[in-house]
């Protein structure tokens, strides 16, 4: 989500707060450093107000411009790293309940034109059905004891599913094969799930690939994540969701998903994993 976004989270605020001052401890207008930059004066402007997320070079830049002391240059690239990692307990995410987060998720995929997803456990809202989804939410609502609007959620969850058939997109999942046999639901539940999965699986813009049980696992499937664009990577752990804007940290992430990629099956061998899971509750 690198760009304007509706409210900037803390660090991003206190950021721009530092490369005002330094600005202003300069002598500089917004529109000098503009000038000096080259930018237009609305990035200046923007990136002040906490409502762009700055680059290194912005920030190199920045203290070029304003003829900034080294250790100033210092405290922003501090500032600046600390302002690319959101991180926000769960009973904060959810406090408003679980709707307002399938909300929000809903707008970050409608900006996105290549979703990357992994997930060891638990399959990906995006391709839930809606018993699968209460289970779910139910346990969320119980474990984070935030409020009860379960069945908001789900509808929620399931309008995000629209943007499956939008033209344009791209998604790409990787699945753990254990996934299937993480019981959320009692049976009847997760039989109707991986049925879903077979007809998701279908879709022109969907890569849904499955790495099986007996993968030899390169690194320990420690998180979910997803990866939006190029732009930033959600990771969800169980106390909290990060969000990671630095291009390093994005790097890894993405490295990550290759990997396990590769070590995935698809088309007819997916298929046959989903049936074997089947069978297995009953079907």
């Amino acid at each position: 989500m690198t760009g304007s976004v509706a409210k900037p989270h803390d660090a991003l605020r206190v950021f721009g707060l530092q490369l005002r001052q330094v600005r202003e401890d300069a002598g500089l207008t917004g529109r000098a450093v503009a000038e000096r930059t080259g930018w237009p004066h609305s990035k200046v402007s923007k990136l002040e107000r906490g409502q762009q997320t700055a680059t290194r070079s912005d920030v190199d830049a920045w203290v070029e411009a304003t003829g900034a002391e080294p250790e100033d240059a210092e405290r922003l690239h501090a500032a600046l790293r600390q302002a690319r990692l959101e991180y926000t307990e769960w009973r904060q995410r959810l406090s408003t309940g679980t709707r307002a987060r399938q909300v929000q998720r809903r707008a970050a995929e409608a900006e996105a034109t290549l979703i990357r997803a992994f997930e060891p456990g638990v399959l990906p809202g995006l391709l839930q059905t809606a018993d699968y989804a209460r289970a779910v939410f139910q346990g969320l609502v119980s474990t984070y004891q935030v409020a009860n609007d379960v069945e908001e959620g789900v509808r929620a969850r399931l309008s995000r599913q629209e943007l499956l058939q939008q033209p344009g997109r791209r998604y790409q999942f990787v699945l753990a094969e254990a996934a299937f046999y993480c019981r959320m639901a009692d049976s009847a539940v997760m039989r109707a799930q991986l049925d879903r999965l077979l007809s998701v699986a279908r879709l022109p813009a969907v890569d849904l690939a499955v790495v099986p049980l007996g993968a030899r696992w390169p690194v320990g499937p420690l998180n979910g994540f997803w990866i939006f664009d190029r732009d930033y990577a959600l990771v969800e752990t169980l106390g909290a969701e990060l969000t990671l804007r630095e291009p390093a940290e994005i790097a890894v992430y993405e490295r990550i998903f290759e990997t396990f990629s590769r070590l995935a099956v698809r088309g007819p061998a997916v298929t046959d994993l989903i049936l074997g899971a089947t069978r297995r509750y009953g079907g």
